[in-house]
């Protein structure tokens, strides 16, 4: 029978709530002062869309390798929150290394070592938050959310402040932003699970993992809808001048678009408790490919803003059940390394084809026709969420976590 908890602890529950709300709040005020608006750095050193295209897509192939790398480590020694102090301490500080630098080689160094340990911050603070959420029977979303309310902020203040002091200024905002998150990890639990220890070894527990079907074709839809969503973080900021916007727009836009996130995150614990997780996962990719072939057809800066919930439905509703399909659908013993490949697939492999992509059409073609290749790569990534939630394997997720476990 479990105990009723005492009114201490239902205080003690809010405090580390708002400690893992905080927690998020300011890793993704960094991340929204950092990504939106890495563009204008590159634009003012010159780069050409080529060159933007390989830094962002050589970068996601050292996450490809650092976030197993890190889940394991996590998994086998216990040791997360160590690990994500150290993580977010150096990526502070390689952040601040940008401002002197202005070289195509220097530039695409430093993005590769903060690469390195910016690739475990997401990974590991999901599985805290999972861990937290899970055993208080609270929705994911509920804490995600904050990040995208630092995320919205960060971009709004940032996208003014680089308007009128230059590029260089996203970089103190995102070292300053991680390091306050620092100031609320220590106050988050670090709670495992009985089931949760490391009982197999580390390359036999990614091997187990990638035989699971419903998580393999996840790992692909992610592949292709994640990697667009991460890759629009950074090629907007040139679409949204291309359609006649101003930097401040960029800003203004990306506050309205992931503000939107924060109500969505929410409403998606609803929904997938009426619908389920593969419904609301569906739901926000059709709405996701709608957004990036609207994109490709030139609307005006005025329509993108006033249809701004888009970002909301589509990123929103994906980003906030994505985690914990991966949770409910892998065994316990292997939770962090099963987020953190997940992550390298999506915000990895993704990310690197997209963006790879994405600068030689830049060069060849148009920033329109970006858009319209983030749509196709999107629409593709719905057939195996169809199925995974119609297929032969829908009904066989407890099966796949018993054999695996064994």
């Amino acid at each position: 029978m479990s105990e009723i908890p005492s009114g201490n602890q239902r205080g003690s529950d809010t405090g580390k709530y708002v400690s893992f709300a905080a927690l998020f709040l300011f890793i993704y005020y960094g991340f929204g002062a950092f990504s939106p608006l890495i563009t204008q750095y590159y634009k003012s050193i010159q780069l050409s869309g080529t060159q933007i295209g390989m830094i962002s897509a050589v970068a996601p192939v050292v996450s490809i390798v650092a976030q197993p790398m890190w889940g394991m480590i996590c998994d086998r020694f216990q040791i997360r929150k160590t690990i994500l102090l150290l993580t977010l301490i150096v990526s502070g500080l390689v952040g601040l290394l940008f401002t002197t630098v202005s070289t195509f080689a220097f530039v695409l160094l430093l993005y590769v070592v903060l690469s390195l340990f910016q690739s475990a911050v997401i990974p590991i603070s999901d599985s805290l938050a999972l861990g937290f959420a899970k055993k208080r029977q609270l929705q994911f979303g509920d804490i995600r959310m904050w990040g995208a309310v630092g995320f919205a902020l960060a971009a709004f203040v940032t996208g003014l402040l680089v308007e009128r002091w230059g590029p260089s200024v996203l970089f103190y905002s995102y070292c300053v932003a991680l390091l306050i998150a620092i100031l609320f990890l220590w106050r988050v639990p670090e709670e495992v699970a009985e089931s949760s220890r490391f009982t197999v070894s580390m390359f036999k527990g990614m091997k187990d993992l990638l035989r699971i079907p419903r998580f393999l074709l996840f790992l692909l839809a992610s592949f292709c809808i994640i990697g667009t969503v991460n890759a629009n973080n950074i090629w907007f900021s040139l679409y949204y001048q291309e359609i006649g916007g101003t930097v401040a727009g960029v800003g203004l836009a990306f506050l309205l678009f992931a503000g939107s996130e924060a109500p969505f995150m929410k409403l998606a614990g609803i929904l997938v408790r009426k619908y389920g997780l593969e419904l609301t996962l569906l739901f926000a990719a059709v709405f996701s490919a709608f957004r990036w072939f609207w994109y490709s057809s030139a609307p005006s800066t005025t329509a993108v803003l006033a249809i701004f919930f888009i970002q909301g439905i589509s990123v929103g509703f994906y980003l906030a059940t994505a985690a914990q399909f991966v949770r409910e659908n892998t065994p316990a013993s292997l939770q962090v390394t099963a987020i953190a490949i997940f992550s390298s697939v999506g915000s990895g492999l993704g990310t690197m084809l997209c963006n790879l992509v994405a600068g030689w059409i830049k060069d060849s073609y148009s920033m329109l026709a970006i858009y319209l290749f983030f749509g196709v790569m999107t629409a593709i990534g719905i057939i195996p969420l169809l199925i995974i939630k119609y297929g032969p394997w829908k009904q066989q997720v407890q099966q796949e976590e018993v054999t695996t476990t064994q």
